[in-house]
């Protein structure tokens, strides 16, 4: 930080969590207050070395989504795997920071802040709210509580805290909330709460998303993006990556949660990757639908007399193939029928190739077929890669 005391009390910050006062894990208002003195005195901290966007046009998803999920928060309890589900009603505050990193991070009694390096990075409003609630976890759990109550119990330490205090000339007071400050930055934005309370925080945050309206299935489909990302491009600045290790145990945990919730598991749903779309194009005389997936085209559909009109068709492939890709097929599964113009997935025809169609694209049935094959199963790849 910039002031030397500051800096000072961040250096000893290993020493500091042993000075730290009994902190009171329970729903009243003496545990409520000591969590959000801990947080706000942090959160000025945070707020001096960073810039707030207030820009309303960014920060509306932050807000909207972040209070639907803290209203969940403050009025339903939901079982803690590590901390306490005690319900605290905190005044939850969602800022964003003027920072291009892919990270966020919360403090003890609701605040959280976003980076907007990772609002931009979101596909939807469901993988932001899979972020807030995860957050928001940390924070209605009172994990960082419970990690300084850990921490405490080991004895030895005091002695050293003090001697740095005056060492430094600060008062015990100023000294105190120094520590407190400068230990919890450390926590929430660098080094992380520890697997424990990351899992917590996960599971936790599927049954937020759930309960708020919002599809889990975007925590995973971000963590198992950001986890694919940053293992191809590990120079990229993506700081969550620190204090939130998108390891392929914790996408297990959370499709396992999803699915203990009876939820489907639609990742098309919640993020454009890989989601076949369709497009209307005239190509002379003829209306021609193309079915897309990503950049690449998976086939272009006709107007046919027998199998209804080239969008109709080219919709029904679409929904085929969605449905297929979150179904998790292997390539294997991916087939040409024996016919040599249908393209089959586990047995089943996907893409059916007319002869319209190839007066349209100019090129034998087979040659159609074989094309759509061969697109199909890069998207069935990338899908298993990403997942990994």
């Amino acid at each position: 930080m910039n002031t030397k005391s500051w800096a000072i009390a961040l250096s000893l910050t290993a020493i500091s969590l042993f000075a730290l006062p009994a902190l009171p894990v329970r729903a009243d208002a003496a545990g409520r207050k000591a969590e959000m003195n801990m947080g706000r005195e942090a959160s000025i901290e945070v707020e001096k070395e960073n810039k707030v966007i207030t820009d309303p046009t960014l920060t509306e998803p932050l807000e909207r989504i972040g209070k639907a999920l803290a209203d969940v928060a403050n009025t339903e309890s939901v079982a803690a795997s590590y901390g306490s589900s005690e319900v605290y009603k905190f005044q939850y505050k969602f800022k964003l920071l003027d920072d291009d990193s892919v990270n966020a991070f919360s403090l003890p009694g609701g605040y959280i802040y976003v980076n907007k390096g990772l609002l931009k990075y979101v596909e939807s409003d469901h993988e932001l709210a899979g972020i807030l609630a995860h957050e928001i976890a940390h924070a209605s759990h009172h994990h960082m509580t419970y990690l300084f109550k850990e921490q405490s119990r080991m004895d030895g330490k005091i002695g050293l805290a003090l001697i740095a205090s005056m060492l430094t000339g600060v008062k015990g007071t100023d000294m105190n909330q120094l520590l407190i400050g400068a230990q919890l930055v450390r926590i929430a934005g660098s080094s992380g709460y520890g697997q424990k309370a990351e899992a917590d925080a996960d599971t936790a945050g599927v049954e937020y998303c759930a309960k708020a309206g919002f599809n889990p299935v975007g925590s995973l489909t971000f963590l198992e993006r950001l986890s694919h990302d940053y293992s191809m491009r590990p120079s990229v600045d993506m700081g969550i990556m620190q204090t939130h290790p998108a390891t392929t145990d914790r996408c297990k945990a959370v499709l396992a949660r999803i699915k203990s919730l009876g939820l489907p598991v639609n990742r098309r749903a919640v993020t454009k990757s890989l989601c076949a779309e369709v497009t209307d194009a005239q190509v002379g005389d003829k209306r021609v639908s193309k079915v897309s997936l990503g950049d690449k085209t998976l086939f272009e559909a006709a107007d046919t007399d027998s199998d209804g009109s080239a969008h109709d068709r080219a919709v029904a492939i679409a929904s085929k193939v969605n449905r297929l890709l979150d179904s998790e097929p292997t390539v294997r599964e991916i087939k040409i029928g024996p016919d040599g113009s249908t393209v089959l997935a586990r047995g089943e025809p996907v893409v059916t190739v007319t002869s319209q169609d190839c007066i349209v694209t100019g090129k034998p049935a087979a040659d159609v077929a074989a094309e759509a094959a061969h697109v199909l199963k890069l998207a069935v790849w990338g899908d298993m890669v990403q997942r990994m």
